[in-house]
């Protein structure tokens, strides 16, 4: 099991601290040099013998100048200067045998859905659309998502950031087409979330050397 590669690993299996009941906590013990080299280290453990294993979010027990370069490094929500560092993680990995962790059937159907709807350069679903295609009721697919840590917005945001990036970074597409492309009601938009997600302007994006 996967558990089984992090024998002498200096972090030990807690309940997740936010209360969902599909995902645990991977918490850094005390006295850790180096914590957020220590996390990092443990994400792409993970990814190495999970894959793209479904981190949900990283507590940094540190201030952080830039939080925004540890949510790349980490691909999910980072919290610096929390008590103690923590990952979190979908229970379900670390019982799974080395290389064949199974995906959340669901929380990937709506990634793909969102997806696709972007590609096909559809208005983007609501929640409510998106349960109807997964035939479950909205109220249903919120709470089946928070019991994995997860929310639509969340998802979304991911799948905008990825196809972002990749616009921005692999065509030269005008802003105003990605911004559309995104389903953003104006480049302005896609301006905000930019500076969010990257601490850059889409432009800024693009001058990037090597992305």
């Amino acid at each position: 099991m996967i558990a089984d590669s992090l024998t002498g690993a200096p972090f030990d299996l807690v309940d997740d601290p936010l209360g969902s009941r599909q995902v645990v906590g991977l918490r850094l013990r005390p006295g850790v040099r180096r914590p957020g080299r220590a996390l990092l280290d443990l994400h792409r453990h993970l990814r190495h013998v999970a894959g793209d294993y479904g981190v949900r979010s990283v507590d940094l027990p540190f201030p952080a100048a830039d939080p925004r370069a540890w949510e790349e490094r980490f691909g999910a929500r980072v919290r610096p200067a929390a008590p103690v560092g923590l990952l979190r993680l979908p229970a379900g990995v670390l019982s799974a045998p080395v290389g064949q962790v199974e995906r959340s059937a669901l929380a990937w159907r709506v990634r793909t859905i969102l997806s696709d709807r972007l590609a096909a350069r559809s208005a983007t679903p609501t929640v409510g659309e998106v349960a109807r295609s997964v035939a479950v009721s909205p109220r249903t697919l919120q709470r089946a998502l928070a019991d994995e840590g997860l929310a639509f917005a969340q998802i979304l945001d991911c799948v905008r950031r990825e196809a972002a990036r990749n616009l921005l970074t692999g065509t030269e597409l005008p802003v105003a087409e990605v911004s559309a492309r995104l389903g953003f009601a104006e480049p302005a938009v896609l301006t905000r979330c930019a500076r969010r997600w990257w601490g850059r302007t889409p432009t800024q994006m693009r001058s990037l050397p090597g992305v």
